[in-house]
């Protein structure tokens, strides 16, 4: 039975209210700060129940890039303590720029990426990684079994064992999660996908967003924005 203790997660998330988390909350279907319900975009060519299929795990973990990828507390560590840990790990970090975010493939998803490569972002991430993985608990026997079904590379697979997520160091790639897979290739998500965000302004990393999943397979919630440069708790 898996644990039933909550997962936290450090997120890159739009300022909420802001352009771009209401198009992707909109895009998805939910709020997670809120944890409101939202009606999604209507999409030329796709229908709302597949669209719905399409992105109901990526509605599920919210409208966001992940830094340091979910993880239950390690024994001796509590919420409170990771919260002081990164207000205070914002407090010395400045605002960085994603270069003109995109819709693009990732494999068989869509997702926002940043038009260029940002050694500035994939430093942020791997700082994320490194500096909070004494709060990160050892995974339950069950979840290397599970992503070793996930056809990972000898890489990949190293960085699991190092770091309980595979898509770490080299691996890092910065990206706004907007669908689940889609079994081909269909140009009218990415079309469409693209015109719903094309008004939106230029987007900058200027918070840690920490989210919680309560239980397993709950909805991840936004629990609070840690700005950058900001030096109280």
């Amino acid at each position: 039975m898996p644990s039933q203790t909550p997962r936290y997660a450090l997120y890159f998330a739009p300022e909420t209210g802001s352009a771009w988390w209401i198009a992707g909350c909109r895009w998805l279907g939910r709020d997670p700060a809120t944890m409101q319900t939202l009606a999604q975009p209507a999409l030329s060519g796709i229908t709302p129940a597949v669209q719905q299929a399409l992105t109901r795990q990526a509605r599920r973990y919210g409208f966001h890039a992940t830094l340091k990828a979910p993880f239950r507390l390690a024994p001796g560590c509590s919420a409170a303590g990771l919260e002081q840990a990164l207000a205070a790990f914002c407090a010395r970090q400045s605002p960085l720029s994603v270069p003109a975010p995109q819709v693009q493939w990732m494999g068989r998803f869509l997702a926002l990426r940043p038009g260029a490569d940002s050694a500035e972002l994939d430093a942020l991430a791997q700082a994320c990684v490194s500096a909070f993985d004494r709060f990160r608990a050892p995974p339950g026997a069950a979840e290397p079994a599970r992503r070793r079904q996930a056809a990972l590379s000898p890489r990949q697979q190293q960085l699991l064992q190092r770091w309980g997520y595979p898509y770490t160091e080299e691996e890092f790639r910065f990206h706004l999660t907007l669908s689940d897979p889609i079994p081909e290739h269909c140009a009218a998500w990415q079309a469409a996908a693209s015109m719903h965000f094309q008004s939106a302004p230029a987007l900058s990393v200027s918070a840690i967003a920490l989210f919680c999943e309560a239980a397993p397979g709950a909805d991840f919630q936004l629990l609070r924005q840690f700005r950058f440069g900001e030096t109280s708790a």
